[in-house]
């Protein structure tokens, strides 16, 4: 198997994108706090927000060139596929800063559960 690594988000013109897919999620600057359907988002939940979607990367990508055991390989991965895509549409529809938080933790619950399994 082919052991390189895969961007599974990135940004152009000030979007993030899973999997091409646009999102909602804005960011003008990297050093700036990120911005969900217009409501920009705290330093610490923008840091927490990049930092679930880097995890996220890492994680699929370790999934997919580490793991030995098939059927554990195709069970996380599916897994953290479906996560990642959850994401593009959760942040639809009208949303307010404490919705946006508990959508990131939402998600970085189930980031954790993953995490766990790995290890």
């Amino acid at each position: 198997m082919d052991n390189t690594t895969e961007e599974v988000y990135y940004i152009l013109n000030g979007y993030i994108y899973i999997f091409d897919i646009k999102t909602n999620i804005q960011v003008k600057d990297e050093f700036e706090p990120i911005i969900i359907n217009d409501v920009t988002v705290s330093e610490n939940l923008s840091m927490k927000f990049k930092y679930i979607l880097g995890s996220l990367n890492f994680m699929l990508n370790e999934t997919i060139s580490t793991e030995s055991n098939s059927h554990k390989k195709q069970n996380l991965t599916l897994k953290i596929i479906k996560l990642l895509l959850k994401i593009t549409g959760m942040f639809d529809g009208n949303t307010n800063l404490t919705d946006i938080e508990e959508k990131i933790n939402q998600i970085d619950a189930e980031r954790m559960e993953f995490k766990l399994i790995l290890t």
